[in-house]
């Protein structure tokens, strides 16, 4: 029998489009709205965020489905992070990833179970054969949860492509149970100085602006002059329909004068590229204001691939500069900011300085005298204030031309403690009377302007190091060697110190010298404590069905722990944000009967033992 050419021509590409199943279901109660706590490239502190955060009405056990047919390529258990996690890989080469969660499909709970006790470890990394788990679509494989570093109940979603780059699950593949019809926020814009000369209002610094709305449109409430090389930065952040969470922004431009000279997309990002974030924000200035700015520009050693446009600075002259700044969400929601610069003549700002700054390649300060001289290696240069604001001056030195060992004014004297100038891009090592710092190629940045105090502190008795402070960018970890004054013994280590005075541990080990040496990725205060008190151990449960144990560390914290009864390995599972130890028998249902013993070691080797018969 012929078909009719006129049916073919028309109808079979409808069936066979009807036969087409979806490239990728919701992973959760799909077909029905969903809402979300997060999404993918949010600006987090030091990374960004690589998915999107499901909400689950503040429930566990929600199934958790394979959005597209795969096998599960590996498993993840571990007591901060993601949890309880499955990496499921597809057949077009991505692959999509399931954290926080409470529990596996059957068959991957029994086999992740016994490869625990094969290990005798409740922290796991499995990577099954190929095909060993295969998923259809809209299989269960998981029950959502709340495992983890996760702040409440809900499910942590990625997708990756074959070079392990998160991608926007939004961008890639238009998810009909996300619904999203409000526009995106603009709450400050700020302007900051690049260079000496660079000027905001008259002054050096970075400058923060309220933003207000007019006629659909943001603007600023009040006028503003630039000069110089400016950099751009934005605090904005974006709502979705039905949901109070503050989400990020993935697509963003800035347009001078309507030429486009920054483009911004966050489509797909690279892990090994993650901590960049620390130079595609203001980190110095988040450190101290609390306040996230996106820089609309690329800062020295971002190497962010992001950018479709991007600019180092915009030179801005006396003459009036249209600025116009685009947001646009993930449903094409778009929220647009339009100003113009320069139009009046401002009386300068007084900047907001104690008494001086590191700010990019400036030492910035300011005294009640009009003059000032810097000294480096026993010569000295006066210079004069850039800017006098109601009895003050302001002064800039660029330590390109050298690391000043005083600033000295009539009222003012300055030892900014300056050791080096270290290049990035290079190994480095600088070795000091009472440090050592050693670089790898890739720790910096940009140039640290390194500064070292050592202080005692006589009401703790304890010796203090400063290396700069916690607002300096390291992309990688830096080693430092300790010389203390003071004599100590093998129960000492090395701890960070906040700025409340509260004890962080790090860890160290002794040279043959019996220096202090230790790796970090953030600057700022050290010293050397001792950790004498073992854990604690507080049971809330000795069933002989279930053991419920609160373990707790006060100084250094929990490192290990080991359960057995009779002798033999019994898994107990560790929350570690809730401190809390739950007893998981290889046989499901049955007693837990014999002489049950606990032990658990800080990272001082301190250790707390119980015993219980049951």
């Amino acid at each position: 029998m012929k078909l009719n050419r006129l049916f073919l021509i028309y109808f079979l590409p409808l069936i066979a489009t009807a036969q087409i199943p979806p490239k990728y279901i919701f992973p959760i109660n799909p077909s029905h709205t969903q809402y979300l706590a997060g999404t993918m490239g949010e600006l987090r502190r030091t990374h960004f965020h690589a998915g999107l955060d499901i909400k689950t009405g503040g429930q566990e056990g929600l199934p958790v489905l394979a959005i597209a047919d795969g096998y599960i390529s590996r498993i993840s258990i571990s007591s901060i992070g993601y949890g309880r996690a499955l990496y499921l890989t597809h057949i077009d080469g991505k692959s999509s990833v399931y954290g926080h969660l409470r529990s596996f499909e059957n068959t991957l709970e029994s086999f992740t179970l016994n490869q625990q006790y094969l290990k005798e470890n409740h922290a796991v990394q499995l990577f099954p054969l190929k095909d060993q788990f295969y998923f259809h679509q809209g299989d269960t494989i998981a029950y959502s949860g709340n495992s983890g570093s996760s702040s409440g109940p809900h499910l942590h979603f990625e997708i990756r492509n074959d070079k392990q780059e998160f991608l926007n699950p939004l961008s890639e593949y238009p998810f009909a149970e996300i619904k999203d019809e409000i526009a995106p926020r603009l709450v400050y814009v700020a302007f900051k100085s690049l260079d000496a000369q660079a000027r905001v209002n008259g002054a050096y610094g970075t400058y923060l602006y309220k933003t207000i709305k007019k006629n659909n449109s943001y603007t600023l409430a009040s006028p503003v002059h630039l000069f110089g090389k400016i950099g751009v930065e934005i605090s904005h952040y974006d709502l979705m329909t039905g949901s109070y969470n503050k989400h990020g922004i993935p697509e963003i431009f800035l347009k001078i004068n309507n030429e486009t000279v920054f483009h911004e997309n966050k489509s797909a990002m690279s892990f090994a590229k993650n901590r960049d974030i620390l130079v595609h924000i203001d980190y110095p200035f988040a450190r101290k204001s609390g306040i996230t700015l996106n820089r609309l520009y690329v800062a020295e050693g971002n190497e962010l691939d992001i950018y479709d446009k991007s600019n180092e600075g915009y030179f801005f002259n006396n003459t009036p500069t249209d600025l116009e700044i685009i947001l646009k969400d993930n449903f094409e929601n778009i929220s647009t900011f339009n100003t113009t610069v320069n139009q009046n003549t401002m009386s300068p700002k007084s900047p907001s300085l104690n008494r001086f700054d590191v700010d990019e390649n400036q030492l910035h300060f300011v005294t009640k005298d009009s003059l000032a001289d810097i000294y480096i290696n026993g010569y000295h240069s006066t210079i004069n204030p850039y800017l006098s604001k109601q009895g003050s001056y302001y002064y800039l030195w660029d330590l390109r031309d050298g690391l000043p060992d005083s600033v000295l004014s009539k009222e003012l004297l300055i030892d900014p403690k300056f050791y080096s100038a270290i290049p990035s891009g290079m190994e480095y090592s600088f070795h000091g009377d009472d440090f050592i710092i050693e670089l790898e190629p890739n720790t910096l940045f940009d140039t640290l302007y390194l500064q070292f105090e050592k202080k005692h502190d006589n009401v703790r008795n304890r010796e203090l190091f400063r290396l700069n402070d916690e607002s300096s960018q390291l992309r990688n970890v830096v080693t430092i060697t300790l010389k203390p004054d003071n004599n100590y013994d093998d129960s000492y280590q090395v701890f960070s110190v906040s700025q409340n005075g509260r004890l962080n541990f790090v860890g160290s080990k002794r040279t043959d010298k019996g220096y202090f040496q230790f790796t970090t990725m953030d600057l700022g205060t050290f010293t050397l404590a001792q950790d004498t008190i073992p854990p604690i151990i507080k049971p809330i449960s000795w069933s002989s069905r279930l053991i419920k144990l609160v373990i707790q560390d006060q100084l250094s914290g929990i490192k290990s722990f080991r359960a057995t009864i009779d002798g033999i390995f019994l898994m107990m599972e560790y929350d570690a944000k809730r401190n809390l130890l739950t007893s998981r028998p290889l046989k499901t249902n049955t007693p837990i009967t014999g002489l049950y013993v606990i032990e658990v070691v800080d990272f001082f080797g301190n250790k707390t033992v119980i015993e219980k018969k049951l």
